[in-house]
């Protein structure tokens, strides 16, 4: 399994303030985690955000031949990526992703000469709501901040 870390402060701050002022944390984190699934949803009716890098012509030729082109980039099957994407919330965290064995090297990537199996290199496209780096989408950022706010808001209302 590949495991991902959000690391962007401005978001855990936030999130951590609300918990000191709110204490239960699990009613949103159930927001945040339906939120992240939307978003990587967009993702993949946009084909990224930004635009993901289009397919190879080694790629596009093999897709046209099996009849799976045109067609939307990560999405061959109806069982494929995109309909593996699932998410978890906790008491105190919210997780998004899949159980593919291929979806990391969808999301961040991979060059041929690290992974021979490969017909060639594969750019990264992004389909979570994060880069290769772990920073945040700005849709997604803005979206999970305005559930905290809410959040905050409602419990200062009790």
């Amino acid at each position: 399994m590949f495991t991902v870390e959000l690391d962007h402060q401005r978001l855990q701050d936030a999130l951590r303030k609300v918990e000191w002022a709110v204490g239960d944390l699990a009613p949103l984190m159930r927001g945040v985690a339906a939120e992240l699934l939307s978003q990587t949803e967009e993702n993949f009716e946009n084909e990224g955000r930004p635009d993901w890098a289009d397919l190879s012509d080694t790629t596009t030729e093999r897709r046209q031949k099996s009849g799976n082109w045109p067609g939307q980039i990560l999405q061959i099957s109806a069982a494929g990526l995109a309909a593996s994407v699932t998410s978890l919330a906790t008491d105190s965290s919210a997780l998004v992703g899949s159980n593919k064995p291929y979806a990391a090297m969808m999301h961040f990537g991979g060059e041929k000469s690290e992974f021979p199996h490969l017909w060639g290199d594969i750019p990264g496209r992004p389909f979570l709501p994060m880069d290769a780096e772990g920073v945040i989408q700005p849709e997604a950022e803005e979206a999970i901040l305005e559930l905290a706010l809410h959040h905050l808001e409602k419990a200062a209302r009790l």
